[in-house]
């Protein structure tokens, strides 16, 4: 039992009520089921310990990553004191999946998170989560070789496919039913007088589908880097078209706030915009630009992502990002439109309410418009 005073309890009154409130409101806790990323991979580095000195007291931002390498500008923003500047600290909550974090998102236990623009997201907004698409995430423009059209090389070399009407009766891999990238294929096709109807569909990870490739199981599929690369090594398919190649500027992923954190916390969304662009450009700057940083951008993704060779790094081929922040809504409309045909939509949703880019307009006024190198 736990004895106190009267005049001690007074004293311990009048201490609670000296203490400062916190300067913004209370936040739930990460969602359950998700685990932590490494932690040195969310550690300040030297570079960061260079930049100005912070406030005294930084604002936690939680953001939920997939831990590949679009995930890469929340880390060098954390690592080389962008956020630090602005007065902004970093949680991240790691998930399986882009999707998965989409419930969070519009709970409030997440205030930042990319995701693919599919029917999860779409629908969650028509069911008046109002999650906003703020930024480029990932997108397919010409020339880039991040998503592929991977057909399998014997079929390439026997001349058996040839064009999309040779599709036909064929295997075709999706990473989940439905994917965005499934679009493209059935676009195709369309062209050619084929239906979805007319081409076998079979749902594979992607390391899976490497496997079904060898095995002579699957004819085609649209496969992300490292695979890409590994598929080609091993000489069990080759990317016949690339994603940009099939619809340039092709939307692939988004970057989405909470909605609490678009409106109560909005100076933190405009500042974190700051810093997030920032470390965008510094992964453009390394893989599309003077190559500046590469090889520690690089280190950084043997870190946050499944891939831990270097050399294999070294050889995929990047994802592309807009190092100005816009978004590509006519790809975004297309893809809105096939899933309501599909039956996948609850209703018809206005994407001008959606797409938010105050933030990026923000950001693009205090650190101007990226002219490269």
């Amino acid at each position: 039992m736990v004895r106190s005073s009267f005049a001690a309890l007074i004293l311990l009154a009048l201490l609670a009520a000296c203490q400062t409130a916190p300067s913004a409101a209370p936040r739930p806790s990460a969602p359950q089921g998700a685990t932590a990323p490494p932690t040195a991979a969310a550690a300040p580095t030297t570079a960061a310990a260079a930049a100005p000195t912070a406030p005294a007291s930084l604002e936690t931002v939680r953001v939920g990553s997939i831990l590949n390498s679009s995930d890469a500008p929340f880390y060098l923003a954390q690592e080389r004191g962008y956020l630090r500047e602005v007065g902004l600290d970093l949680e991240i909550t790691r998930f399986d999946g882009a999707q998965q974090a989409i419930a969070p998102l519009g709970a409030d236990q997440l205030d930042v998170a990319g995701g693919a623009p599919g029917p999860g997201l779409f629908n969650a907004i028509l069911r008046g989560v109002n999650v906003r698409i703020v930024t480029d995430r990932s997108r397919a423009v010409a020339g880039t070789r991040f998503n592929c059209m991977l057909v399998r090389k014997s079929l390439l070399d026997n001349g058996t496919i040839r064009s999309f009407a040779d599709f036909r009766g064929r295997t075709f891999a999706e990473n989940v039913p439905g994917v965005i990238t499934t679009y493209l294929l059935e676009r195709e096709l369309k062209k050619v007088g084929l239906s979805p109807q007319d081409v076998n569909y079979t749902t594979l990870s992607f390391p899976d589908m490497l496997n079904a490739f060898a095995n002579e199981i699957v004819d085609a599929g649209v496969e992300v880097e490292p695979f890409i690369t590994i598929a080609e090594q091993r000489g069990i398919a080759q990317c016949w078209k690339p994603t940009s190649e099939l619809q340039p500027d092709f939307q692939i992923a988004v970057l989405l706030y909470a909605p609490t954190f678009a409106e109560q916390h909005n100076d933190a969304a405009k500042r974190f915009m700051v810093a997030y662009l920032r470390g965008v450009r510094d992964y453009y700057r390394a893989f599309f630009g003077d190559g500046q940083g590469k090889d520690e951008i690089i280190d950084l993704l043997t870190r946050i992502t499944s891939v831990r060779d270097k050399a294999l790094l070294e050889r995929t081929a990047p994802t592309w990002m807009d190092p100005n922040g816009s978004v590509t809504t006519d790809s975004l409309r297309a893809v809105q439109q096939w899933y309501a045909e599909r039956g996948e939509l609850t209703g018809d949703l206005d994407l001008d309410r959606v797409i938010d880019l105050s933030f990026v307009d923000y950001a693009l006024a205090r650190i101007g418009r990226y002219t490269g190198p």
